[in-house]
């Protein structure tokens, strides 16, 4: 397993990434890709239909977050688990 970190604004984006990144009881993921980048912002899509902004730290974090969240929903990379420690998200990958 290979544990990736995100440097959020605060510790409220760090668990809304969290949150919209997990993996749900019956193994899947909810969101299903990246809407926007607007600098240190980053628009998720989900299932539902419904996006939701999380702003990080910077840019490279943001880009870093899109790659990611695009491999996933591409099916390159697969999400095992994702928490949050203060301004940092972590997403754990399946290897």
């Amino acid at each position: 397993m290979k544990t990736v970190k995100f440097e959020c604004d605060d510790r409220y984006e760090a668990e809304k990434l969290s949150s919209l990144v997990s993996v749900q009881k019956d193994g899947e993921v909810w969101f299903t890709g990246v809407a926007a980048v607007i600098g240190s912002e980053i628009v998720i899509k989900l299932k539902d239909k419904s996006s939701h902004a999380v702003v990080l730290k910077d840019k490279e974090n943001v880009d870093r977050l899109k790659a990611l969240l695009l491999d996933v929903v591409n099916g390159k990379a697969s999400i095992h688990s994702s928490d949050f420690a203060g301004p940092v998200a972590e997403i754990v990958l399946k290897n």
